[in-house]
């Protein structure tokens, strides 16, 4: 399991946000492969995935079925909705206001979109 962080003032931040959705995937997809990378800006987490596929996905892959693993990650978004956003405002302490989920085959990627109540706050308690 792997966490990188991008060079912003809040690194820890994105880092435990990175960590929260590569435990997801670790729990829900029972393998512990994945990596992730995590970006912020104002109300925008962007969270980006790679090497997320199964051995049974790349199996089904391999077997040209891909649109049958893009089928299975749509449904598992859907299910799993919840547990995401939840991660996401424990984390940021903002509510999640819209959730979207892209997921590609070859390669192996993932992007977890979250978009945010409101705009952080500034150290003065003011919107930034």
């Amino acid at each position: 399991m792997s966490v990188a962080a991008t060079p912003q003032a809040d690194s820890e931040l994105n880092r435990a946000i990175s960590a929260a959705m590569v435990e997801l995937y670790a729990v829900f997809y029972e393998h512990d492969r994945t990596t992730a990378t995590t970006y912020i800006n104002d109300n925008i987490v962007v969270c980006v995935l790679e090497n997320i596929l199964t051995e049974g996905e790349d199996t089904l892959i391999a077997e040209g079925a891909s649109g049958e693993v893009i089928d299975g990650r749509v449904g598992f978004q859907t299910d799993t909705e919840d547990e995401f956003t939840a991660a996401i405002e424990r984390l940021t302490h903002r509510r999640v206001t819209a959730f979207l989920s892209a997921n590609q085959t070859a390669p192996g990627v993932a992007c977890e979109l979250f978009f945010l109540d409101a705009a952080p706050l500034t150290a003065y308690g003011q919107v930034a």
